[in-house]
């Protein structure tokens, strides 16, 4: 990476008669800082990077956050390591120059998950990396061992807290919360105050996109509603279906598109075939690179019950969509307390349906709320990441406070 300023030069200090010696003393002092802001940058942007995970598949979040870092450093200039058993985004890595390491660490499979230690400890032991970073609780039992062989300090990035085994992510130096509201719940669970960092989620931009980005056009049908998640109880899908039957026989124009697949989807089928809406709710399946049904659509909704940092809502706020969303984890500061965005309790809806109906009716409301999702939006761009974990990096060998 260039630096952001010109080299200093001695020379441009030397005292004439246009330049006054206290100018040039300053001017001295003004580059010597840029300067070693620049050193420091490069600095950061040549550290050999260890990124361990179960796997590497799409349709997971962890994976995805994951793999969007993994990118990004080595497009910035780290060395990158990514061991995982492997999956859909190994040719993404290799292709941004990301060494993939494959070797299972399952915790299902004791004896496999044993010997993955073993090796990972020896090559942290003989790479000495700057940084191992776990994902995933069984990666963050390799990496431990990894730690304690080599030496080199252990980072964990806790994506769900809801699970039960999250509290194997205790075992970093540094704790990665993927958002504010996570790191208040990780701190009535009982992690360390000063191991635990929240860095939020930038998934626009990602890599990933056009990596994914099969040609498929899918039209949608305007005045839409959209959404993207699993489809699964934990989604609030359910609920949302019910509040579009309260309001699609007012706004008969209106249509309800569902992305991606899971274990409720025949269920949800029946769910909108029984309220007589299964022309007007239409189920898209897997849909590998969303990104264009972001900018179709008129409102986008997520109706969850729990949501660390979902990844598509900075999505969403990135293409300008008009959002609702259920206040749930770190959805109301990517939402910037709901200026960006109009906020429901979860499991509720009717009251989804009225929100959903003023947003429908009010053209300049929708208007309004698209931008101010799209307004403060940078901050989920993708490369901020790099800055962000650097620096908690850093916190992990000692050189800043958290």
């Amino acid at each position: 990476m260039q630096p952001t300023t010109a080299p200093f030069d001695p020379a441009e200090t030397t005292s004439s008669p246009q330049t006054p010696r206290s100018s040039s003393s300053r001017l001295f002092k003004v580059r010597e800082r840029e300067a070693e802001r620049a050193d420091g940058m490069a600095h950061r942007l040549s550290r050999h990077i260890v990124h361990l995970i179960k796997h590497c598949g799409y349709a997971n979040g962890n994976v995805h956050v994951a793999v969007d870092l993994a990118c990004v450093q080595a497009r910035a200039g780290h060395q990158v390591t990514f061991i995982s058993a492997g999956g859909t985004f190994v040719p993404l890595l290799e292709q941004y120059g990301v060494q993939h390491i494959t070797l299972n660490h399952d915790q299902n499979k004791p004896f496999s998950l044993l010997r993955t230690m073993g090796k990972v400890a020896w090559f942290a032991y003989r790479k000495k990396p700057y940084v191992i970073n776990a994902h995933m609780m069984s990666s963050a039992l390799v990496g431990w061992v990894g730690s304690l062989v080599s030496g080199v300090p252990l980072v964990t990035t806790v994506h769900n807290s809801f699970d039960k085994h999250s509290v194997i992510m205790r075992l970093g130096r540094r704790v990665i919360a993927v958002s504010q509201a996570e790191r208040v719940s990780l701190l009535k669970k009982g992690y360390r105050s000063d191991r635990l960092v929240a860095v939020m989620n930038a998934p626009a931009n990602s890599p990933r996109e056009a990596f994914m980005d099969d040609g498929r056009e899918i039209i949608l049908q305007s005045p839409a509603i959209l959404a993207i998640n699993a489809l699964h109880r934990r989604k609030g899908v359910f609920d949302l279906i019910e509040a579009c039957t309260q309001i699609f026989k007012e706004l008969p124009g209106w249509k309800l598109y569902i992305a991606d697949e899971g274990p409720d989807q025949e269920l949800l089928k029946q769910q909108a075939a029984q309220a007589g809406l299964a022309d007007r709710i239409i189920f898209l399946g897997f849909v590998a690179a969303p990104g264009r049904l972001l900018k179709q659509t008129d409102i986008f909704v997520l109706a969850s019950y729990a949501d660390p940092c979902s990844l598509v809502i900075g999505e969403a706020r990135a293409a300008g969509c008009a959002i609702v969303a259920t206040d749930v984890g770190g959805t109301r500061e990517m939402l910037d307390n709901g200026r960006a965005g109009r906020l429901v309790p979860p499991g509720r809806p009717a009251t989804l349906a009225a929100v959903l109906r003023s947003v429908m009716v009010d053209g300049h409301e929708r208007y309004e709320l698209q931008q101010e999702s799209l307004r403060g939006s940078k901050v989920f761009q993708v490369e901020r990441l790099v800055e962000d974990y650097a620096l908690v990096y850093e916190q992990a060998q000692g050189r800043r406070s958290a």
